[in-house]
């Protein structure tokens, strides 16, 4: 589905920007638990990158300590346990959360050590009835699994835009501590998400109005993130500037990098949107 590239919007669409909205999304609740020190490390510093999505109620060390904070009234979404876990065991933490019947009961994912197939096998038997994440697992696929667990299909599918438009920019050499990223990247799903084609002054709009400033703001910020996707080279930046008719180390203008940028995405997500 094209953009048309207009640089200012029209007062006609001012009804359908009113109209148009992104699903609400709230963080996923998350009890941890490993027997590792340094995996309650690991986990503890990644979190505090994932709060938008995934937050960490507590970060248990024990089995006593998930079953002391249940009993306390903490209602994780998400349980996510090391097989390791001892002071009682996985299995006796899990048999014990049975019988205490929280409401409502969390979803539980439990991570475990692959040594060989045959304990692999065995693993996969003992906790048949809850998720499961073989290790060595990368911190990227375990959040993003857990914010999957704790949310309703269409949270899950905003959230994999989300990271689609940003392995996107990333690819194209978008800065991403700049505002500019992180307007193009709800400008992005704004056009995922509309019924029509949208004019590029209309998608502006849409976040100079969530973010309370002013469309020039989003435009320069955008024509500042361009100038240094130029800077940086990256290859599919310098090859959509040719396919635009600009010089390989030239500056795309914020439509023809916001053109490309879409059907880019667009081809990624086939057949999914």
């Amino acid at each position: 589905m094209a953009v048309l590239l207009h640089d200012r919007p029209e007062a006609a669409g001012q009804k359908q920007r009113e109209a148009l909205r992104l699903p609400r999304t709230s963080a996923v609740v998350a009890l941890f638990a490993f027997s590792s020190r340094m995996d309650r490390d690991s986990m503890r510093l990644f979190a505090r990158t994932q709060g938008d999505e995934v937050r960490a109620a507590a970060i248990a060390s024990t089995g006593q300590e998930v079953l002391e904070l249940l009993h306390g009234g903490l209602r994780p979404q998400v349980l996510v346990l090391d097989a390791l876990l001892t002071k009682p065991s996985v299995t006796q933490v899990l048999q014990e959360i049975s019988t205490m019947q929280p409401d409502p009961e969390p979803a539980v994912l439990v991570l475990v050590p692959v040594p060989e197939e045959t304990a692999a096998r065995k693993a996969l038997g003992l906790f048949a009835q809850y998720r499961i994440m073989l290790r060595p697992y990368g911190m990227k696929n375990l959040f993003d699994e857990i914010y999957r667990m704790g949310t309703t299909d269409d949270e899950h599918r905003l959230y994999h835009l989300r990271r689609c438009c940003e392995d996107v920019l990333d690819d194209f050499g978008a800065q991403s501590t700049l505002n500019g990223y992180r307007y193009a990247e709800r400008m992005l799903l704004y056009a995922l998400y509309a019924e029509r084609p949208q004019k590029i002054g209309d998608l502006q709009q849409y976040v100079a109005s969530e973010e309370n400033i002013e469309i020039g703001t989003v435009t320069s910020a955008l024509n500042r993130m361009s100038a240094g996707m130029s800077k940086r080279g990256a290859e599919p930046y310098r090859g959509l500037c040719l396919r635009c008719g600009r010089p390989e180390n030239g500056v795309l203008s914020n439509g023809q990098l916001f053109e490309g940028l879409l059907k880019e995405l667009r081809r990624r997500l086939e057949p999914t949107v």
